[in-house]
C-alpha cells in the first residue's frame, strides 16, 4: 500500500505540473489488480478526463467513464464516483445519462453543492428552467462563496430571459472573483440580450484583459461592436475569434451577419456555411444563409432549402429571423408562426412589475396632444426617411407632440439634419440599452411609440418588449406581422392586407384609407441628362425594368424574365447591380435559360435624383413575386413609369398593388403568373396601349392619393387619434378605420 500510495503521489505532482500523460503512465499498472485502491481509480479518472479534453478525445473520455464505474462497483454508495462518472458523461454529450449520475450523487449526498450545480446546468441547457434553478440556488445556499455556482446561475438565468437577474449573479461571481474570465465573457452576453451594446463590449474587453485566447470573448466583443456601427472593428475581433477557435460555430455565424453589413455578402455565405457544417441545428444562421444566397442570386437547392426551414418552423418552433422568409413563397401562416418563435426566444412575454406599474402611469396625455414616438436606426440618408420625411415635417403640432428616438448610426448627413429639424424632441438613444430607452420613452410621457423597423437591420425589437409606451405600432419597416405580444397595432390598408387576411396578423390592423406607403408630396422631376447609351441601354429596343434588391428575385419571377426576353426580340431587362456576385449568378442563369447574358443590364447605385430620372429610359417595371416592390415601385411610379405586379398572398407581396391601385393603375396589378406575363407581353408589343398606360398615370400623378402627402397625415394622424381614445376609455387596441 505504501508503494501505491508514493506512486499515486508522485502521479499527482505530474498533475500539478500538467504532465498528465506521464501521470498516466504511473497510473495504469495500478489499476491491473484485482481490487484496486479507489484513490487511484478516481485520480486516473481525472487524469483521463483531462486528457479527453485534448486531442485524444473520445478515448480518453471512454477510459475515464470505465474507471469512475469500476469504482462505483467496489463500492456503490461513492457519492463523490457517481458526480465525477456524471462529470465525464456530460463531457461526452450524453447529456440525459449524466443528470442521472448527478441525481444519484445527490441521492447519496444532499449536500453536495457541485451536484447540485452540475444538474442544474443540464437541466438549463434542455430548457427545463424552474428545475434548473431550483438546483444551482441550492448549490448556493451550501456554497455560498462559490463564483463557478454564481456563473452557473446566471447562465441559466438568462437562459430563460431573465436576463437582468442573470446580470446580478454574475456580478456576485466576479465580486467573489473578479478575474473570473467566463463570468465577464457570459455577462457581457446577457447585456447584449439587454441591448446594452457598448456596456457589452466592455464586458467582453475585461474578459479578454483576463484571458486574450477566450476566443467567444473575441466573438462577443465582435457582435457587439457591430451592433454598436463599428463594423470594421467587429470583423478585427470575429477574425481573432475564429482564428484562435475555428470550431466556435457562433463566431463564424456573427462574422456572416457583418460580413453582410459591410457588403459582403459572397464572404458572408461562406463564413455562414462554416458556421453550419459546425453546428447543422443553428436554424437562425441557416435563415442567415439562406437570405444571403438570395442576394447573390445563388438559387442552388433554393426551393429544398425554403421549404426544410417551413417545415422546421412548424413542426420544431425553429428560431429563424423573419426578414430570411419574406422573399421566399413561405406563407402567411408560416410568416406568422415564424415572428411568433422568433420573438419568444428573444424577449419574455412580459415586464418586470415595476415598469407594469410605470406602463399603467404612463401617457394618457394631460395637455390634450397625443405624444407620439418614433423609433428608428434611419433617421439619416435612407431609403426610408425619403417616405417618411415630409409627414414628420406635416404632423399638425396643435394635436401631436412629436419625439424622434434613434438607434443607428449618427451619421452627419441632410437626411438627418431634416429629421432632427422636424421633430420637437429628437433623442439619441444609439448608446442607451433596450430598457433604458423605454424608459427614456416612459418618462417623457409618450402615448403612442412607432417602431419603423421591425425586424429590419439594425432593430430594437427589445425596446418595445419592454413597453416604451402604452400602445405600440408596427408601421414600414417590416411588410408582415412582427408577431409580438407587446405590439398593439400594424397600419395598412385593405390592399396589403385584406379583412380576411386578419387572423395572419397579431396585431389589431389600422387601415388607412388610400396607399399604408407615406410618401414626398408629387413635383415634376427634371429631364434626365442621361441618354440609353451612356446608361448601357440599346438605343432601340423595349426595356423591361425591375429595381429591386436582389434577393428578391427568385427563379420562378426569373423564368418569366427570360420567356419575355426571348418573346421581344432586341429586348433587355434591366437590374440593380446590387453586388458583384448577383451580376455574375443573374447572367449565368439568363444562359441557362437560353438567353444572351449581356442582355441582363445592370444599373450602378446613385444619388437618388439621378436615380429617379433614368427610370424615364426604361418602358415598364417588373414587378418580383414574393416580396415586390415598396420604395421602388413608389419612386418607378413617381417618375412615370408604369409597373407590373402580382397580388399575392403576403403583405409583402400586395406591396405595389397598393400603390398602383393608388394612382388608378388598376389594370396593372394581376392576379396570377400567366396574366403577368401575358400582360407584360402584351404591353411589350403594343406601344399604343403603353403609351395610353403612361399618359393616364402622367394624368393621376399631381393629384394621386400616393403622393398627396397632406391628406395621408390627416388620415394617419385620425387613426392615432382613435387609438389613444379607445385607450382612454380603457378599451383594449381593436381593428380600427375605414374597414372597420
Amino acid at each position: 500500500m505504501a508503494g501505491v500510495a508514493a506512486t499515486a503521489e508522485r502521479a499527482l505532482a505530474l498533475c500539478r505540473q500538467g504532465r498528465f500523460a506521464e501521470a498516466k503512465a504511473l497510473l495504469e499498472p495500478l489499476t491491473q489488480v484485482g481490487r484496486p485502491d479507489r484513490r487511484v481509480l478516481a485520480l486516473l479518472g481525472a487524469v483521463c478526463l483531462r486528457l479527453g479534453d485534448g486531442a485524444a478525445g473520445a478515448g480518453d473520455f471512454a477510459r475515464a467513464l470505465a474507471l469512475y464505474e469500476r469504482s462505483i462497483a467496489v463500492r456503490p454508495d461513492d457519492f463523490q464516483a457517481h458526480y465525477n462518472r456524471g462529470v465525464v458523461l456530460y463531457r461526452s454529450g450524453e447529456r440525459a445519462a449524466a443528470a442521472a449520475a448527478y441525481e444519484r450523487a445527490i441521492a447519496l449526498e444532499p449536500k453536495l453543492a457541485a451536484g447540485h450545480s452540475a444538474l442544474g446546468v443540464v437541466e438549463s441547457e434542455a430548457g427545463r428552467h424552474d428545475a434548473a434553478l431550483r438546483h444551482l440556488e441550492q448549490a448556493i445556499a451550501l456554497a455560498p462563496e462559490n463564483p463557478e455556482f454564481h456563473n452557473n446561475l446566471g447562465l441559466s438565468l438568462d437562459r430563460a430571459q431573465r436576463s437582468d437577474e442573470a446580470l446580478r449573479s454574475f456580478d456576485a461571481a466576479l465580486t467573489l472573483a473578479p478575474a473570473f474570465g467566463p463570468a465577464w465573457c457570459n455577462r457581457g452576453v446577457a447585456l447584449h440580450r439587454l441591448g446594452r451594446f457598448a456596456d457589452a463590449l466592455a464586458s467582453a474587453d475585461r474578459a479578454l484583459a483576463v484571458d486574450p485566447d477566450d476566443a467567444e470573448a473575441w466573438s462577443n466583443r465582435g457582435l457587439a461592436l457591430h451592433d454598436l456601427h463599428r463594423d470594421g472593428e467587429a470583423l478585427a475581433a470575429l477574425a481573432e475569434a475564429t482564428r484562435r477557435a475555428p470550431q466556435l460555430a457562433n463566431a463564424w455565424a456573427n462574422l456572416g451577419a457583418t460580413l453582410n453589413a459591410v457588403k459582403r455578402p459572397d464572404e458572408a455565405l461562406v463564413a455562414y456555411r462554416r458556421a453550419l457544417a459546425l453546428e447543422p441545428t443553428l436554424t437562425q444562421a441557416r435563415g442567415d444563409r439562406l437570405h444571403t444566397a438570395m442576394m447573390l442570386c445563388d438559387w442552388e437547392g433554393l426551393d429544398a432549402e425554403v421549404a426544410s426551414l417551413c417545415a422546421a418552423i412548424v413542426t420544431t418552433d425553429a428560431v429563424v429571423h423573419p426578414f430570411a422568409l419574406l422573399a421566399t413563397s413561405a406563407s402567411a401562416a408560416v410568416q406568422k408562426r415564424c415572428a411568433e418563435t422568433y420573438v419568444a426566444a428573444h424577449w419574455p412575454a412580459s415586464v418586470p412589475e415595476g415598469d407594469e406599474r410605470a406602463i399603467a402611469r404612463a401617457g394618457r396625455s394631460a395637455q390634450g396632444r397625443i405624444r407620439i414616438g418614433y423609433f428608428s436606426g434611419d433617421f439619416r440618408r435612407h431609403a426610408m426617411m425619403d417616405l417618411v420625411a415630409e409627414l414628420f415635417e406635416r404632423h399638425d403640432r396643435s394635436a401631436f407632440e412629436l419625439h424622434a428616438f434613434s438607434f443607428g448610426p449618427t451619421a452627419a448627413d441632410p437626411m438627418r439634419a431634416r429629421a432632427m429639424a422636424s421633430f420637437e424632441h429628437f433623442h439619441e438613444a444609439s448608446v442607451l440599452g433596450d430598457r433604458q430607452v423605454a424608459a427614456l420613452a416612459r418618462e417623457v410621457g409618450l402615448d403612442i411609440a412607432v417602431d419603423l423597423a421591425g425586424f429590419t437591420q439594425g432593430a430594437r425589437p427589445g425596446i418595445f418588449a419592454a413597453r416604451a409606451a402604452p400602445l405600440q405600432v408596427n408601421y414600414i419597416g417590416f411588410p408582415g406581422t412582427l408577431g409580438a405580444p407587446f405590439i398593439d397595432y400594424v397600419l395598412a390598408d385593405e390592399v396589403v392586407v385584406p379583412p380576411e387576411s386578419r387572423h395572419d396578423f397579431s396585431e389589431a390592423v389600422a387601415w388607412l384609407p388610400n396607399a399604408y406607403l407615406p410618401n414626398a408630396a408629387w413635383q415634376p422631376l427634371a429631364a434626365p441628362e442621361l441618354h440609353r447609351g451612356a446608361a448601357g441601354l440599346p438605343n432601340e429596343g423595349f426595356v423591361f425594368c425591375s429595381f429591386n434588391n436582389s434577393f428578391k428575385i427568385t427563379p420562378d419571377v426569373f423564368d418569366v424574365w427570360m420567356r419575355l426576353l426571348h418573346r421581344t426580340p432586341g429586348s433587355v431587362l434591366w437590374l440593380i447591380e446590387a453586388n458583384a456576385g448577383a451580376v455574375a449568378n443573374l447572367r449565368r442563369e439568363a444562359e441557362r435559360r437560353g438567353v444572351d447574358g449581356a442582355r441582363v443590364v445592370f444599373a450602378p447605385r446613385t444619388g437618388r435624383d439621378e436615380h429617379l430620372a433614368r427610370h424615364r429610359l426604361a418602358d415598364l417595371f417588373l414587378d418580383t413575386f414574393h416580396y415586390g416592390a415598396h420604395t421602388t415601385a413608389s419612386d418607378a411610379l413617381r417618375a412615370g413609369l408604369p409597373v407590373l405586379t402580382r397580388r399575392g398572398a403576403t403583405f409583402a407581396s400586395r406591396v405595389a398593388a397598393s400603390l398602383c391601385r393608388s394612382v388608378g393603375l388598376d389594370d396593372c396589378v394581376t392576379e396570377d403568373v400567366p396574366t403577368y406575363e401575358a400582360t407584360a407581353l402584351a404591353l411589350a408589343h403594343d406601344p399604343a396601349r403603353l403609351a395610353a398606360v403612361r399618359e393616364r398615370l402622367a394624368a393621376a400623378l399631381p393629384t394621386a392619393p400616393l403622393f398627396d402627402a397632406a391628406a395621408f397625415t390627416r388620415d394617419l394622424e385620425r387613426l392615432y387619434a382613435a387609438m389613444h381614445a379607445r385607450r382612454g376609455a380603457g378599451l383594449p387596441p381593436a381593428h380600427l378605420g375605414p374597414l372597420t
